[in-house]
Formats: C-alpha cells, sequence, structure tokens
C-alpha cells in the first residue's frame, strides 16, 4: 500500500512540473538570447538594489521581447515569474497593468 501513495505523489509532482514549465527552444539555439539576458532578468527576479520592481520589467532584457514567451521556461526562476504574474502571452506593453490580469476561473474535473 505504501508504495501505491509513494507512487501517487510522485505522478502528482511530475503532472505539476509539467503544467506550470513554460516553453524553451533550446535545441536550435532559438533561447540563447534569453540565456545570455540572465543577469538583466535575475536583477528583476531576486530584487536587486537598483532593478526594476515590476516583473513585467523582464521583457526590456531581450530583443525582440517577444522572444521571453518562447523561452522563459529555460530557467526555473524565470518560469515562476512569468507563471506568478501571468507574463505571457506578451502583449507590447511593460506596465504594471500586467499584474491585474482577471483569475480564469477553470471548472475542477469531473464537474460540468
Amino acid at each position: 500500500m505504501r508504495s501505491t501513495s509513494t507512487i501517487s505523489v510522485y505522478m502528482a509532482l511530475v503532472t505539476t512540473a509539467i503544467a506550470t514549465t513554460g516553453p524553451c527552444q533550446i535545441q536550435d539555439y532559438t533561447c540563447n538570447p534569453v540565456m545570455d539576458a540572465s543577469g538583466c532578468y535575475n536583477a528583476i527576479i531576486l530584487g536587486w538594489d537598483g532593478a526594476s520592481k515590476n516583473p513585467a520589467d523582464i521583457f526590456k532584457c531581450v530583443d525582440p521581447p517577444e522572444l521571453m514567451c518562447s523561452c522563459y521556461g529555460c530557467t526555473d526562476g524565470l518560469d515562476e515569474l512569468v507563471n506568478k504574474y501571468h507574463l505571457c502571452p506578451y502583449n507590447g506593453t511593460s506596465t504594471s497593468r500586467l499584474l491585474r490580469r482577471t483569475k480564469i476561473n477553470l471548472p475542477k474535473p469531473g464537474s460540468r
């Protein structure tokens, strides 16, 4: 019985990780500019002195900014930030309005 609960816990963790992991196109070097900009967005993520306090300013770290939404899954901290504040898809702005998006209430599994 213990092995069944262990498998259940493991599957729940794997499912959660898959559901929250963003895209990362590392095979064809598409995401190299995002990876190279880690100093810029890590300052925002970690709240370093002098860094922007607006999470949406991560888009200022790469050119074109839309690339961030294709590659935010390449690093854990960036993935967490983008998912926490629902920053993708990129809509061409970098203001705190992105932080006030309406939360979507999805139906619970099994309820229709």
